[in-house]
């Protein structure tokens, strides 16, 4: 009977217990997180009564806790994923509502800012007309500040929200620290208490919706977690020990945040975050609000940049020159925000192009034209001053080849507004000449080429207009029939000289005022001549437009000398020539031991200066020996003031070669032996109020021939051309080119404005551009009646025609005064509305309707995600609930199976008291 007692008293506590954990079941249906429990319950042991092996019963051998790890593992990845897509979907919606309405978005004012353009365009002299396109103007840009604000209130939510979404995991890595040294307290996970194990998985579903995570599960139950592509990087939660998360946003870049680990600690970066709510917020950061942002900065600078360059281009009410219509900071982020519109004057809205093209009212043809400015961008030679110095010496000259293959040199371009430039041309080969031209072909300088050069030579790659025409008819020409009125000179030239005058009256040298300066006449000195020529063929040069007859040399060769009296016996007023000859030999560089012979000019033979051992231990002693035979050699010698032996020629032998005789070599001068020829001066005498320059010019000679009289060539320009020029060498060989300038390059649209051309059709396909100031044809070209837009271009200058005109046909380009009655800078500006000034040949209106599709197409696909990784998240958590989750009807039919046992046990306890109180009443 004890027995029966004790078997049904183990039955009810053990039934007791079950019920008591389907009861926390039931009670925990709801609860997030929850484990569903069950009761094991394992039989007691047998015991042996004689015989036979009686049963003891029943007992709860554990409640188990009913768990899944691949289940948990795959709901925390899924939820993840869904969780990175709502960042995306939420503020890539709220982007895409600002940027897409029609009250915020840009291009409802674009269209009436271009709408403002055409009405204005229709009324230039419209005070009002031009009101209402400076306040569209300013619409637009408090539309571009506008949807800048909004961005930068996008990005200061999205800012908050990443320092919350850090916080709050901040908080979770210290909660499941926490847990862990709960868990520490018991070596196995299933002795652990099943609802700290609860905790402990409830900690990571919330920490996996933030972001993905790896975890590492201890036998004990506790839980170390890392945020990177494994558990050895990036490890948040290790053990007992947590690790903060800090953020670093990025001022320059303020789209970007860093995500730093243990910022106070050892601060490392963590750069393999994925998945989870943090890492969608910044992708939606970096993918959308990043590029919208950076989309509609572009659009704002591009836009101010286009709007800009047309209204500077053009003239305001006052015919003053346009300024800019818009101001922009693009020195920070965020710079649509500062866009604004530069001034409130509506008279400065610049309507008016700053060039205008008239028809003649003869015309007979009906074409109407039109006109453009547009900067040319010429290929060919860099600028002078990048190429020459400033200096016209022998000494800074460049050396220049050109070949026979390819016979022209491209040396310089000389820039609208420089001034009294010389280009010069030393130790030039025979062939060789030195050429200007204009960029449309017209030749100025130097002597003209042939057809077969001419396709070499004048080429866009060189700096030619692409349809120029080669013209000889102002080639050296002075004068009023000049280019331009241009005075220009090829040869060798000087003009007169000036001598600075101060008033010396005060003791204080500061005190000294400048006065008048002196002129002095011209003096034009050459270098030395060649050696060696017998002849000098006549009609080569001329002087001063006097030209020179032929030179031979009476016997031997010519001399210094006998071209100076060649030159004066031509009888050009006011020259004279004369001859000198001086070789200069550093001290340095003498050879005192060493013997020397030397003669003048045509001399038979040579005179021995000093032979070996010559006994001359200074160089005043070798001055003495030279100046001891100057009567036989026709040379003397003295020591300069810089301490240089000078050789130069006896009284009434000026300009003589000066010859060291090769068979004494080497000499005592260190010198290479040989005939040093003298060089030629020449001056012209003043004439009051006269100008009186030299100019030693071609007649049929060349640079190689002026170079044997010891005279460089020069192209001499006084005053601007008012354009371009290019200076070539021609002809292959050697020459060394320098330059003296003045002036400095200026505006070329503004200097094309200050003077009026003539388009005058000789027939219907050949034309004349004129410079009505000068009369000069500028431009010769051939015209496409085909090609209308435009139909030509000269120096940017874009003229289109309605119809092709007819011979006779005359329009005049001229700088427009009139800033009212014009509208053709209104025009190009609403041309900005079809112009493809976006990448991809965008308009601006497409480019920033692309760019909220963009967006709009990105919105979508997290849509698309989301609702795809909802089904997977639902599914993952259907997985766990039939393995964790607590059904009430398993729940209600185990509690009906215990009741039943738990009631049946009672049973045999009331039945074994009654067989108690049986054997209590036997007697």
């Amino acid at each position: 009977m004890t027995d029966l007692v004790s078997v049904a008293s183990n039955a009810v506590q053990s039934y007791q217990r079950a019920l008591g954990t389907v009861s926390n079941n039931i009670a925990n249906v709801s609860t997030d997180g929850y484990s569903r429990q069950e009761v094991v319950m394992a039989a007691n042991p047998v015991a042996k009564v004689g015989t036979v092996y009686l049963g003891t019963g029943v007992t709860v051998d554990t409640v188990k806790r009913q768990y899944d790890t691949f289940a948990e593992a795959n709901l925390r990845n899924s939820n993840s994923e869904l969780s990175s897509q709502e960042p995306m979907v939420n503020y890539a919606n709220r982007v895409i509502d600002i940027m897409g309405s029609n009250s915020m978005g840009l291009s409802g004012a674009l269209d009436q800012f271009f709408n403002a353009a055409r009405d204005l365009s229709s009324d230039p002299a419209s005070t009002v007309m031009r009101g209402s396109f400076l306040r569209d103007s300013s619409n637009l840009a408090a539309r571009f500040g506008e949807l800048s604000s909004q961005l930068d209130l996008i990005q200061n939510e999205t800012d908050e929200a990443v320092k919350s979404y850090a916080n709050s995991m901040n908080t979770i890595f210290k909660q499941l620290a926490e847990v862990n040294t709960q868990l520490t307290k018991q070596k196995s996970a299933s002795l652990q208490p099943a609802d700290l194990l609860d905790q402990r998985d409830v900690l990571l579903k919330d920490l996996s919706s933030y972001a993905h995570i790896n975890t590492f599960f201890a036998e004990n139950g506790s839980v170390s977690v890392s945020l990177g592509p494994s558990m050895s990087r990036d490890v948040v939660v290790d053990g007992i020990k947590s690790f903060m998360l800090g953020t670093d946003f990025n001022s320059a870049a303020p789209e970007k945040v860093s995500l730093v680990l243990d910022p106070y600690g050892s601060a490392t970066p963590l750069t393999g975050l994925s998945g989870g709510k943090l890492a969608g917020i910044m992708s939606f950061r970096e993918q959308v609000l990043g590029s919208s942002r950076s989309s509609l900065d572009t659009l704002a600078s591009n836009f101010v940049k286009e709007v800009n360059s047309i209204h500077t281009a053009g003239i305001d009410a006052y015919g003053n020159k346009g300024t800019e219509l818009f101001t922009i900071d693009k020195t920070g982020v965020g710079v649509a925000g500062t866009v604004k519109v530069a001034f409130d004057d509506a008279l400065k809205v610049a309507a008016a192009a700053q060039f205008r093209v008239i028809e003649a009212p003869n015309n007979t043809g009906s074409a109407d034209a039109g006109i453009l400015y547009v900067p040319p961008n010429y290929s060919g030679p860099k600028q002078i001053s990048d190429v020459l110095v400033n200096n016209p010496s022998e000494a800074a000259g460049v050396l220049t080849r050109t070949i026979a293959s390819k016979p022209f040199t491209a040396v310089a371009t000389i820039p609208n507004g420089m001034q009294n430039v010389a280009v010069f041309m030393g130790e030039a080969d025979p062939g060789q000449q030195l050429q200007v031209f204009t960029r449309d072909g017209r030749q100025i300088i130097g002597s003209a080429i042939d057809s077969t050069l001419q396709g070499q030579v004048m080429t866009t790659a060189n700096g030619f207009e692409a349809n120029a025409g080669y013209s000889s008819a102002y080639l050296n020409v002075n004068g009023t029939e000049s280019y331009k009125d241009l005075s220009v000179f090829y040869g060798a030239r000087a003009d007169l000289r000036k001598q600075m005058q101060w008033d010396m009256t005060q003791t204080d040298p500061e005190k000294h005022p400048p006065l008048a300066s002196t002129n002095l006449p011209a003096l034009l000195e050459g270098g030395r001549i060649q050696t060696g020529l017998t002849r000098i063929d006549g009609a080569l040069f001329n002087i001063n437009g006097v030209e020179l007859g032929p030179l031979t040399a009476a016997s031997g060769t010519l001399q210094a000398s006998d071209m100076a009296t060649w030159i004066q016996a031509a009888g050009a007023s006011g020259i004279t020539a004369t001859a000198n000859n001086q070789v200069r030999v550093p001290a340095s560089q003498l050879r005192l031991d060493l013997p020397l012979s030397l003669k003048s000019g045509n001399a038979a033979g040579f005179t021995a200066i000093t032979t070996v051992p010559t006994g001359i231990t200074s160089p005043a002693a070798l001055v003495a020996a030279i100046n001891a035979q100057s009567l036989n050699t026709q040379i003397r010698a003295y020591m300069a003031d810089n301490g240089e032996l000078v050789l130069t020629n006896t009284t009434g032998n000026e300009g003589k070669d000066i010859v060291i005789d090769s068979a004494a070599t080497p000499n005592a001068l260190g010198m290479k032996a040989g005939s040093y020829g003298g060089s030629v001066s020449i001056s012209r005498s003043l004439v009051e109020g006269v100008d009186t320059p030299i100019e030693l010019g071609f007649a049929k000679g060349t640079p190689a021939d002026l170079g044997k009289l010891g005279f460089r060539t020069g192209a001499y320009i006084k005053g601007s051309p008012n354009e371009d020029l290019l200076v070539f060498v021609t002809g292959a060989g050697e020459s060394k080119i320098a330059a003296t300038y003045s002036g400095k390059p200026v505006d070329p649209k503004e200097a094309l404005r200050s003077k009026p051309l003539q388009v005058k059709f000789e027939t219907n396909t050949q034309f004349t551009i004129t410079d009505e100031s000068t009369g000069t044809v500028v431009a010769r070209r051939t015209f496409d009646p085909n090609v209308l837009e435009p139909a030509f271009s000269y120096q940017g200058v874009q003229i289109s025609f309605s119809s092709p005109p007819k011979a006779g046909d005359v329009f005049t380009i001229d700088g427009n005064k009139d800033g009212t009655g014009n509208n053709e800078n209104m025009l190009q500006m609403i041309d900005l509305e079809s112009k493809p000034a976006m990448g991809g040949g965008k308009t601006f209106a497409a480019s920033y309707i692309d760019n909220v599709n963009d967006l709009g197409n990105i919105a979508r696909q997290a849509t698309i995600a989301q609702s795809a990784l909802k089904v997977v998240h639902d599914q993952a958590v259907t997985a766990r609930d039939q393995v964790s989750g607590v059904s009430l009807d398993q729940e209600a039919a185990d509690l009906v199976r215990y009741q039943q046992a738990y009631q049946a046990a009672a049973k045999i306890l009331q039945v074994a008291s009654q067989l108690f109180d049986s054997v209590l009443q036997v007697r």
